[in-house]
């Protein structure tokens, strides 16, 4: 509880009068290439943030939008993660934080994660599409190097 109390003081100290972006911009799934070149997916609804990689599976996270800022907290460990939200379209979303630059392009997926969860057999079938999909650009990489 406190927690959370100190994460929504954080997000309300922070609140500038930059340009306003509303939450339903960063809503929908979303791949990318880590630093360490690998594949991860995220899905984003209205309150989580969720990173799939092959290596650990989905983890969730609570976010909050706020103008171009975004807060992501890691409640199991204490931590929030600031970004800016630096470029907003369509098909991409870049966000930078102190220590890193993300561009992640929109994944146009049916059934998405959100809809598949409460469903083992049909998030066993999700997993198996995201695993394709891994395979797919870790493919497409290996052919730039």
């Amino acid at each position: 509880m406190i927690k959370r109390l100190c994460f929504a003081l954080c997000v309300l100290i922070l609140l500038g009068c930059s340009k306003k972006l509303s939450s339903n911009q960063v809503i929908g799934n979303w791949w990318s290439i880590e630093v360490d070149s690998t594949y991860s997916e995220l899905y984003v609804n209205e309150h989580e943030w969720v990173v799939n990689h092959e290596s650990y599976g989905p983890i969730k996270y609570e976010y909050i939008l706020t103008n171009d800022s975004l807060f992501i907290s890691d409640s199991r460990k204490g931590r929030m993660r600031n970004w800016e939200v630096v470029h907003n379209s369509k098909s991409t979303l870049v966000i930078r934080s102190n220590k890193e630059e993300r561009k992640l392009y929109r994944l146009r997926l049916s059934p998405t994660y959100f809809e598949v969860i409460d469903d083992s057999l049909a998030f066993e079938n999700f997993e198996e599409e995201f695993i394709r999909r891994y395979l797919d650009k870790s493919k497409k990489i290996e052919k730039c190097f």
